[in-house]
């Protein structure tokens, strides 16, 4: 065994060696010895794992622990990599405390820790530099967010001891935008020693986040059509992506609620993609997406999920006696970076799957290398990770009890020589994968006639008869000739890009099936086999001719490849809606002015969101009652849209909320993250205003202000959700029981700000701004004692007729005072993406839907602005979970 001398300067990659075999300084760190562990506090895995390296194993084994709500986190990197902002994103969305490691060597000692190995050595800082990290991690185990820099191998041993007692994060960045922040001028020894401190990192943390370096816009998020490509942006929305990234990589890790500031408040989110019928993982190899060849954002249009398969190890493998590469620093993170940009620009899951060769079942080095990428992957959290089923049990128990937070898809995807599907073998590797505690089970062959896509059915068959655990699965024969077993399996097909055929696959030539269909070819396949119905879809209100929303759907209808069809429908009457309400192809209904509140008395049931709001925008048919007369749940409720039949009962939704919060929280910068203090104020009080005063409650808002020029109707409202909250009668996202939520209702705009209250920092505009009949658009603004926000804020205008009110110009010239202006060209995308998962079960396809509504839009004049907008619409980079 190696000792360790202190006092010596080693340099980074002796650091980085592997080093289970070399126990730490006792100065410096000590283990109690107790049974079944071995000196660096890893359980013993005994010799049934022998095809597992000791490396591997303590990664493995770590993970098991479920977190507390409360655990800390510890955020570990070299400099230059956003540890310091990303640390700051995370205590105010959790609500704790920073704690950074070098600050407190500086309260502890007097000095940094440069000055400290200055004046007292290298062998005293390391073990001072250790006293000081057990100190803190002992002092602050729950609530803290922990930053720390520090790489000794003392280090490392203390951190990986607390292994599933922390979350132990590793962030790591490009190294060009490292040097930057370091102001290396030569990079050409920076990468090497990022490569060196990856290793070290990796060695003591569970997981690995990849900071995507921002790109400042050269303009603002939206600015006035005549100027929207001449607007000098604001700072304050630059880390925004980051925000949303890092917290959404979190939400994964930890227990869920932890972070209610991310919580999906879109329908599809509430059910797993597994238990939804026919959905589909749009299928990309790592070397595409590496070599920027695939904009997700454009191809994701009808997949449930992204499959990023590493095709590494099949290209190495050709032949058998080959060596494999073992999986580098610099490819790992790598893989890293894709997986980032990838969750960064989507918000659908990640399904990460490593292609395992033959060699890999045979041949012990090909196997230690793919599991390498295995647990690689693991530390990227994806939601989805396959493991290859021939491995041994030992060898999956071990990876499956590793999960957490991925489930682990037992996969099996055999070549020409299959079995047929009428061998045992299948049920074997099916009931294989249920003793092992999997998720999901994958099972496909290529199939080289016809007959394959009926036979298929038989492991379906044995699986439903299997006697122990009933997993999803997923089976079809992959090919040309299997497309039509891959169009009627039900969970998680692989499809390829729509438009782009093979290319991108065929680039890999990787010498394996390639998906043979897009998940728009699926859809339609679907429909033209009689499996789903063509359906109607209107738009309901007093004048509802130029309303955006059939224009907006239509397009998000065709590019899914669902061939509904929506439509205005201009009535002044709720008698002449029976009709269509009860035509046995209604799909649903967007419901305008001034139905949304007298449409209640036609539905048989509202959901919790629209009775507390008190008004439906959204109007749905039930096909499939519950035995005793109620609505199903959510999984039940998605499996019965897109046929036709008799309705049974209609269900009222509001989804005007979700858009007005998905609003709030694009526009609101992290200088700005709502906190016990934060306020927003709500112009109107109408069933908008209920919405925005909802929406805010659900994003945990605890002092809202209401204007209107009624003071009484802005008391009502206020009265509301006083009773609603008093009651309990509000399910909240965001449940904060320590502080009281306060309403204020201001009389006249000549008040003052109300003491006690914060300055507005989310200011929603629910009021008209155009003519209506002989009156005049409004002119109205706020006064500006009530703006005076130090870090600005956003102000949401609902409207959308006009996009230049008096109240928007006001907004765009506090620019530069950190505010961000919205208006219903925002609002109507995002609360049309979940009025379309609800019509539909489908995800909506959301760049397309923005772009619709961009490119249909008309002023007043009638005259199109997608040229002044197109700008505003390649600034909208923020995609709300």
């Amino acid at each position: 065994m190696a000792s360790v001398v202190t006092g010596v300067k080693r340099s980074f990659a002796t650091m980085a060696m592997p080093w289970d075999s070399q126990p730490p300084a006792s100065s410096a760190f000590a283990v109690s010895a107790s049974k079944g562990k071995d000196w660096t506090g890893r359980v013993s895995l005994g010799s049934s794992t022998d095809s597992i390296t000791e490396a591997q194993q303590s990664h493995i084994v770590t993970r098991t622990t479920q977190f507390d709500v409360d655990t800390s986190v510890v955020i570990a990197g070299v400099r230059g990599v956003g540890k310091s902002t990303l640390a700051i994103i995370a205590s105010t969305a959790l609500k704790r405390k920073v704690i950074d490691t070098e600050r407190a060597f500086h309260d502890v000692t007097g000095l940094s820790s440069s000055e400290y190995k200055k004046s007292q050595g290298v062998a005293d800082y390391q073990s001072r530099q250790a006293a000081v990290l057990r100190f803190t991690l002992e002092k602050y185990k729950k609530n803290t967010i922990i930053v720390c820099s520090w790489t000794d191998r003392s280090i490392q041993a203390i951190l990986r001891h607390l292994h599933g007692t922390v979350v132990l994060v590793y962030i790591l960045r490009d190294a060009r935008a490292v040097r930057q922040h370091l102001r290396v001028r030569d990079d050409s020894d920076l990468q090497p020693l990022l490569d060196a401190s990856a290793s070290v990192f990796r060695v003591c943390t569970q997981f690995e986040f990849f900071n995507v370096t921002e790109k400042p816009a050269s303009h603002g998020e939206n600015a006035p059509i005549e100027e929207s490509d001449q607007r000098i942006a604001t700072p304050y929305l630059t880390l925004k992506r980051a925000e949303r990234h890092f917290l959404k990589f979190l939400s994964l890790i930890l227990p869920k609620g932890t972070i209610p500031f991310v919580e999906s408040a879109f329908p599809l989110a509430a059910v797993p993609t597994e238990e939804r019928p026919f959905t589909y993982a749009l299928s990309v190899p790592l070397s595409a997406l590496l070599a920027d060849e695939i904009d997700i954002e454009e191809l994701e249009a009808g997949a449930d999920a992204i499959e990023i398969v590493v095709e590494d190890l099949i290209m190495q493998t050709t032949s058998t006696e080959a060596t494999p590469d073992r999986l580098r620093p610099r490819r790992a993170s790598e893989i890293s970076q894709v997986l980032g940009k990838v969750r960064r620009s989507t918000v659908i899951p990640i399904f990460f799957h490593v292609l395992c060769p033959d060699a890999a079942i045979s041949i012990e080095s090909w196997r230690s290398v793919y599991l390498d990428y295995i647990i690689h992957g693991l530390r990227l959290a994806p939601e989805y990770l396959s493991i290859d089923l021939r491995l041994e049990e030992s060898v999956l128990s071990h990876i499956v009890e590793s999960r957490s937070p991925s489930k682990i898809v037992a996969n099996l995807q055999l070549g020409a020589d299959a079995p047929p599907w009428t061998d045992p073998s299948w049920r074997s590797y099916y009931d294989k994968a249920g003793r092992l505690s999997c998720d999901l089970v994958r099972l496909t062959r290529p199939a080289s006639r016809v007959d394959d896509n009926f036979d298929v059915r038989h492991i379906h068959a044995a699986a439903s008869q299997s006697e122990g655990l009933k997993l999803p699965l997923i089976a079809y024969n992959s090919g040309r000739l299997g497309r039509n077993s891959a169009c009627f399996n039900r969970i998680l097909t692989s499809v390829g890009p729509e438009g782009l055929d093979d290319q991108v696959w065929m680039k890999a030539d990787i010498g394996l099936p390639v998906p043979s269909m897009s998940a728009v070819q699926a859809t339609r396949a679907l429909y033209s086999s009689f499996i789903y119905d063509p359906m109607k879809l209107y738009v309901f209100g007093a004048n509802v001719d130029y309303s955006l929303s059939p224009a907006m759907h239509n397009a998000a209808l065709r590019a899914c490849g669902i061939p509904h069809h929506y439509e205005p429908f201009s009535t002044n009457s709720m008698n002449s809606l029976q009709k269509i309400v009860t035509d046995p192809h209604f799909a649903g209904a967007s419901v305008g002015l001034p139905f949304k509140v007298e449409i209640i008395c036609l539905t048989h049931s509202l959901s919790h969101h629209a009775k507390a709001i008190g008004a439906v925008n959204t109007l749905l048919p039930v096909r499939r009652l519950n035995g005793d007369g109620s609505l199903p749940n959510d999984a039940l409720y998605f499996h019965a849209r897109n046929r036709a039949g008799p309705v049974q009962a209609l269900y009222g939704e509001n989804t005007d909320w979700i858009g007005i919060r998905a609003c709030i929280r694009r526009g609101l910068s992290p200088a700005n993250a709502v906190r016990p203090a934060s306020c927003g104020l709500v112009i109107g009080a109408g069933g908008m205003a209920r919405a925005a005063v909802y929406s805010m409650l659900q994003l945990g808002v605890k002092n809202i202000a209401v204007y209107n020029r009624t003071p009484a109707n802005a008391a009502k409202l206020v009265s509301h959700f006083t009773r609603l909250l008093s009651s309990n009668g509000l399910r909240l996202l965001s449940d904060d029981d320590e502080n009281d939520t306060k309403f204020h209702v201001l009389q006249y705009q000549t008040d003052p700000w109300p003491m006690g209250f914060r300055f507005p920092t989310m200011i929603v505009s629910c009021i008209p701004t155009h003519s209506i009949g002989i009156n005049p658009a409004p002119d109205f603004t706020l006064p500006t004692q009530w703006l005076n926000s130090p870090t600005g804020g956003v102000m949401v205008e609902l409207a959308y007729k006009t996009l230049d009110s008096p109240l928007l110009q006001q907004f765009r010239q506090k620019c530069s005072e950190g505010w961000v202006t919205m208006d219903g060209l925002d609002l109507l995308p995002e609360q049309g993406f979940a009025q379309f998962e609800l019509f539909t079960g489908r995800r909506a396809p959301r760049r397309i839907m923005r772009r619709e509504v961009f490119r249909s839009y008309r002023d007043d004049s009638g005259r199109s602005n997608l040229a002044q907008l197109q700008p505003r619409l390649n600034r909208i980079t923020e995609q709300e979970p």
